[in-house]
Formats: structure tokens, sequence, C-alpha cells
């Protein structure tokens, strides 16, 4: 039976409460080592604006993050825990506990500057947009693989967007409640389904550089960036049940099929094999090549094109390696009952 007279004064209570104009929620995951430079900054811009307050929400961690956040943000946050479930997840439950006019989903590796909260009220009051929030920058002294990949897909003026990360993503509240929040189901890509789907119900997205935040654990060696693309692109389907037309899936299919034509030709008896391993250079290249050009004719400028177009390679191999996991996964999973997927990352 449902306790109405209670659920009536907790309404009441929450209507009493959300006078604060932003709410934070910061998901948690074993990011010990940068959990203090990203709640301290928050922090600090909460104590600059006034009406602002910090939810922070830990999946699970075991490296100490959850008794950090208890024993040194305990007074200054509400710190809540649940475990083994996605991303999507932990965000929507942290996004529960919200008072405010605003929802700013940061990621527990980034940094906000003091006055973040009045950036975002003052994008929100110049623009009619349901939801704002920039690409996180770059630390200080970025490795050339984050400043590549940075100089790359950066925008260089604000506008309306069909994305934007939720690393550093801001919506209104009554809007994230109406749309039912991030998709649960999903292990990854949750911001580019739900961006999808705001978009497609008529909500504007606006991309402003002045909320722009620096995110500290970007990839910092190959095998990093490989890794972290691989993850990523277990969430590739995630827009298809929206639209089929997603330019990354269809270029990986692409790569797979041009560098398997490649490989294929190292078999031809005629040709010498110079030229059998140079039409395989060729084909696996040709995807990377044009998305290079792509994105530089996008941004106008050309910026470091041989590394670039290695990083796309190796993008496209993660991606490959992420496509042939899922269909594996797919496979070894058919016929049994549906469970909660067990890898999780806060990104």
């Amino acid at each position: 039976m449902i306790d109405e007279e209670g659920a009536g004064r907790a309404l009441a209570q929450r209507h009493r409460m959300a006078t604060n104009t932003i709410s934070f929620v910061v998901p948690v995951l074993n990011s010990k080592s940068y959990l203090a430079q990203c709640l301290d900054s928050v922090v600090g811009a909460i104590r600059h604006h006034g009406a602002a307050e910090l939810i922070v929400v830990d999946n699970g961690s075991t490296d100490g993050s959850y008794e950090m956040l208890l024993s040194q943000y305990g007074t200054v946050a509400r710190v809540e825990r649940i475990e083994e479930v996605t991303i999507s997840a932990v965000r929507n439950f942290g996004a529960r506990f919200a008072t405010g006019k605003y929802l700013a989903f940061i990621d527990s590796d980034c940094v906000v500057p003091n006055d973040y909260v009045d950036r975002v009220v003052q994008t929100f009051e110049s623009v009619k947009a349901s939801a704002t929030g920039c690409m996180v920058g770059l630390p200080p002294s970025p490795h050339w693989i984050e400043k590549t990949w940075q100089e790359l897909h950066e925008h260089t003026t604000d506008g309306y967007v069909r994305f934007i990360n939720s690393a550093n993503f801001v919506v209104k509240r009554d809007v994230f409640e109406q749309t039912a929040g991030f998709d649960e189901s999903l292990i990854t890509g949750e911001d580019a389904e739900y961006c999808q789907r705001l978009d497609g119900l008529g909500f504007k997205v606006y991309e402003s550089h002045s909320v722009c935040i620096a995110h500290l654990r970007n990839p910092k060696s190959l095998p990093a960036f490989f890794i972290k693309n691989v993850w990523h692109g277990l969430g590739m389907f995630g827009t298809f049940r929206l639209s089929w037309l997603d330019r990354p899936v269809i270029m990986t299919f692409a790569f797979i099929a041009l560098t398997a034509t490649g490989v294929g030709c190292l078999f031809l008896v005629n040709p010498n094999l110079g030229l059998r391993i140079g039409l395989l250079v060729l084909l696996s290249f040709f995807v990377p090549v044009v998305t290079v050009v792509y994105r530089s004719v996008i941004r106008g400028k050309l910026y470091r094109p041989l590394r670039a177009t290695f990083l796309y390679w190796l993008y496209f191999a993660a991606r490959s390696y992420a496509l042939f996991t899922i269909a594996w996964r797919h496979l070894r999973d058919r016929g049994k009952p549906s469970v909660p997927a067990s890898l999780q990352s806060t990104k």
C-alpha cells in the first residue's frame, strides 16, 4: 500500500528545497587519483555561486574512492552508492536526488572553473536550448595524442549541435525527467543516444565554449587510446534504434571490408609481394585518410596529417575489435536470459 501522506510530505519538502540553480551529479568508479581535483573544483564553483548542490554516486569502487568520499566530502556533498549498474543508471540514480533547476553531469576526472554555474545560467538565458555543455578541454601540458585528437574534433564556434559528451553535459531537470533520462540498458554510448532522443523530440542542444571544463584522464599512450576506443565502440549500436544512419558505424564497416580485401590480396599469386603489401596498406588506410580529410574540411585546417591518420587507423581498428566483441557476445549469450552488464566505466 502506498503511503500517500508520506509521499506528499516528501514532495512538499522537494519543492521547498528546489531553490538551487544547479545540481552537480558526479559518477565515480575507481577515480581516486583524480577525485580531489574534480570535487574541489566543483565545491569551489558551488561556493562561488551559492545556490547549488553536489551529488556524488559511487559505482562500487575498489580503490578507496568511496571511503575518500565519505571522509573528505561527506559534509559538502550528498554521497550515495550503487553497485554493478551501467553508467547511465549511476547518472539517473544521482539525478533522483537533485533539487536544482539544471542538472550538470560532470565526470570524476574533470575540473570545472570557479564561475561554471554563472556561465551555465548565462548560456541558458541567452539561447533557446534544453541542454548545453561543451567538448571537454585539455589538461595543462597535453600529450600529442590528446592534442591531435582534440584538434580533429573540437568545434571552433558555439552553436546548436546533435551531440555533447556526458562528461560535461547540463540539461534542464524538467526536460531530463520528461525524457526519462539516460538509457540504462546501454553499457556505453548513452550520451549519443540521449542527445539523439532529445533532438528527435524537438529539444535543442547548444554547445557553448564558455562552459568548457578540463578533462584530466585522456589516453596518453597508443595502447590506452586503443583500449578507450574499444570501450566506446561497445555502445556503437545504441543510436540505431532511432536512426540507422550513423557515420562512425558505416565507416567502421567500410574499414573492415577494405582491410579484409587488402589481406586477401596478400594471397594473390601474380603481383609481386611489394605490390601486394602496398595494396594492403592503401586499402587499410583509405577510410582513415578520408576521415582526416573530412575532419580537416569541417575544421578549416589540416593539423598533423600523418599523426591524425595513424590515430584514426587505430580508432577504426579499435571499433572493429569492439564490433567483433559485440558479435561474439551476442552469439555466446543467445538464448540466455538478459542480465545487467558488469562492465562499467565513468569514461
